[in-house]
């Protein structure tokens, strides 16, 4: 193999030296053209994953809410992500993004989105569901929610008045896992006439904010809902 590659090399070399330099780019066009063009794409491919993750790394998610309820104004879903990057101190400069996977009627869209739901799910980037009353209880039967103590534990950590406000608005429920085991928890936390939903002129009375069965953010959830329900104009 050695002595081979060593003649091939000598003969393309043989037969270059006795062209003049038109001649010898239309020979290395014509004979290493794909080369060339592999060579180019794995050399932009390349830079394009360094540029991606280690020069111009995407921002990470601080948070990850999915609306899950029937579909809605995806404008108010901009505005409330928009309000939290701008409120929740977050020195890392991640980002809060509020994304819907609500169904659309559209069976390529829905049947795209779910799947991207289910991968999120799966994977565990998913910290909070934002949905109305109803899906509350469909997600806790499903085991996708978990309960709020350890989020209410770090909000009495982080505010004591954050855990005395949220008290009125937490919303228990009695529900049956899909192993038959009955629970009764709180699962969620209402968002009506919190004063950010108020101030960006938003109907919450039907809205509710929900952790993940996977999600360890709580302190993250915490300060979230601080935003929320702790909000004033001078922020």
């Amino acid at each position: 193999m050695k002595h081979a590659v060593k003649n091939f090399f000598q003969s393309e070399w043989a037969k270059m030296r006795v062209m003049n330099f038109t001649e010898k780019r239309q020979y290395i066009w014509e004979y290493y053209k794909l080369h060339i063009l592999g060579l180019a794409i794995c050399i932009f491919a390349a830079s394009s994953l360094i540029n991606h993750f280690f020069i111009n790394p995407p921002p990470r998610d601080y948070l990850y809410i999915a609306w899950v309820g029937e579909e809605t104004y995806l404008g108010n879903l901009t505005r409330i992500g928009e309000a939290l990057n701008t409120i929740v101190t977050d020195p890392d400069r991640e980002r809060i993004t509020v994304w819907s996977y609500a169904f659309t009627g559209n069976p390529q869209m829905d049947s795209a989105s779910q799947q991207r739901f289910a991968a999120m799910l799966h994977s565990g980037a998913i910290d909070l569901f934002l949905a109305p009353h109803v899906a509350v209880q469909e997600l806790a039967e499903a085991t996708f929610s978990r309960s709020m103590d350890e989020v209410l534990t770090y909000a009495a950590a982080l505010n004591p008045i954050l855990y005395q406000q949220m008290q009125s608005q937490l919303l228990t429920i009695t529900y049956t896992r899909e192993n038959g085991e009955a629970l009764t928890e709180i699962m969620a936390v209402s968002l009506a006439n919190t004063p950010l939903f108020n101030y960006l002129n938003i109907d919450a009375s039907d809205i509710y904010l929900i952790p993940v069965i996977t999600t360890q953010n709580f302190d993250r959830i915490a300060r979230a809902l601080e935003a929320i329900f702790l909000w004033t104009p001078q922020n």
